[in-house]
């Protein structure tokens, strides 16, 4: 359910962190099964397909994530920057991470490409509205 949520809303949606750890948890215990299994048995093969399927559900969702990160990460900083103490945080640690290195990494190319060539009244870059 978090995975359709996650795809087909127009934002950022909350993170989910409790979800794929146990998402992840299961694969393993799932894959552990497998290897005690015996190697011709149809139950083999339909449990394999079902954790390769478990696992694309998965990598969808944190490829979602990561491209609504990538393309609204401004928007996505402030909002995280600016919430409330108690309030649910939209980004889990490594999606917050890996937004202020974008950030940085996008204002690195912007004024190495682009701004050096301005003006120096023109080469101030913020990328964030503070």
């Amino acid at each position: 359910q978090a995975w359709l949520n996650e795809k087909f809303a127009p934002e950022l949606l909350e993170s989910k962190p409790e979800i794929i750890e146990c998402v992840v948890e299961q694969l393993d215990h799932m894959e552990a099964n497998l290897k005690r299994a015996k190697r011709g048995d149809l139950k083999v093969s339909v449990h394999r397909m079902e954790i390769e399927r478990i696992r694309y559900v998965l990598s969808s969702y944190l490829r979602c994530r990561l491209v609504k990160i990538e393309k609204f990460f401004p928007h996505v900083l402030e909002k995280e920057k600016s919430r409330a103490e108690g309030e649910p945080s939209i980004l889990s640690p490594e999606e917050f991470a890996f937004a202020k290195e974008y950030m940085a990494n996008t204002e690195t190319y912007l004024k190495n490409v682009a701004l050096k060539h301005m003006p120096p009244n023109l080469q101030k870059v913020s990328l964030l509205k503070s």
